[in-house]
């Protein structure tokens, strides 16, 4: 396996200088929680956990997070035992008949993407996704990236069409270090990160490095394969590409694409009134500072910090800002710390 030096994912930093962790849940808006349970724990093989939060939580988190007042409020919370450096899915369930963000999965949308998984087989994940009726966008790639050397790396992805619309990837980084950790007796990780189109690269570092603290680890300009490649873009479509951590951490990082010659605005507004990926939440010591940042570098704050409590998490103070395009952020505070 290569060496830290050679891979540029790896941290340069201290994790002490982190305003805030790694992306510590995605929160999905589904209409389907039993093909949900299919694809997340059959075929990727998390653990799921069901909650109907009471009439005072639920009314919380509606007002909080801006859920649509559907009743009861049901969420499943999938997680991977034992690997921590994993964040969980939050799936919250919504009328089938909202639309989605990401129509037929087109990447030219602005709006999230999905998320990713490190596999250590593709052919045999490949298999059992698709025993369970789920397929991909365009089979299993390969990608290559540039180290600071100059030389390269290739990558082995594939696209699942995973439910309500999200592109879940599964991720081979051949002898680099994964993504994250792999569980060995499943030969799969847990979430290891989530990516998004924006429309406008340099207009989402207000969010990602003012407010989260984060540090651009790694940009590229790619030209797409095509349909091929797995996002469904042209042939040729020119492509932004960054990579987002928290000081010190290789894990839960964030990939923000901008489409430079061909992007389509969302066709509902971001966020959980729609179906497909809804938010994504982190982690700081001092939920106020984050509010301040935010107020300061002039993004929108869609809730003050408020007590509120999570199920599967407990109490937390939280606050949720949003991007120039208006996907949600959830910034919290475990307890009744900051």
């Amino acid at each position: 396996m290569n060496t830290v030096a050679d891979d540029p994912m790896r941290p340069r930093s201290d994790a002490a200088a982190a305003l805030c962790s790694p992306l510590r849940a995605l929160t999905i808006a589904s209409g389907d929680l039993q093909a949900t349970r299919r694809f997340y724990q059959g075929a990727l093989g998390l653990v799921p956990e069901s909650y109907t939060p009471g009439d005072a939580v639920a009314w919380a988190l509606i007002e909080h997070w801006g859920l649509l007042p559907t009743w009861p409020l049901r969420m499943v919370v999938f997680r991977r035992p034992g690997l921590d450096d994993a964040f969980e899915l939050r799936v919250i369930e919504v009328p089938r008949t909202l639309p989605v963000m990401r129509p037929h999965y087109v990447g030219e949308y602005i709006g999230a993407l999905g998320l990713g998984f490190p596999s250590d087989d593709l052919e045999i994940r490949d298999r059992m996704v698709r025993a369970l009726g789920f397929d991909s966008t365009a089979g299993i790639t390969r990608m290559d990236f540039p180290r600071a050397d100059g030389t390269t790396y290739s990558v082995g992805e594939v696209h699942y069409r995973a439910p309500d619309e999200v592109l879940v990837l599964g991720v081979d980084r051949g002898d680099m270090a994964p993504v994250s950790r792999i569980d060995p007796a499943l030969g799969i990780g847990g979430p290891a990160y989530a990516s998004m189109i924006v429309g406008d690269a340099t207009e989402a570092r207000a969010v990602f490095a003012t407010v989260l603290g984060y540090e651009l680890r790694r940009e590229m300009t790619f030209e797409s394969g095509g349909p091929a490649g797995g996002m469904g873009l042209a042939k040729g479509a020119r492509v932004v590409f960054q990579q987002w951590f928290s000081p010190g951490s290789a894990h839960g990082y964030l990939v923000i694409m901008e489409l430079l010659d061909a992007r389509r605005a969302p066709p509902v507004p971001l966020g959980p009134t729609a179906r497909g990926v809804a938010m994504w939440s982190f982690e700081t010591n001092d939920v106020d500072a984050a509010a301040a940042r935010a107020e300061a570098a002039g993004v929108p704050i869609r809730s003050q910090p408020r007590a509120i409590e999570v199920p599967g998490l407990g109490p937390v103070r939280s606050l949720v800002v949003a991007t120039a395009d208006g996907f949600p952020i959830e910034i919290y505070t475990r307890g009744d710390r900051g």
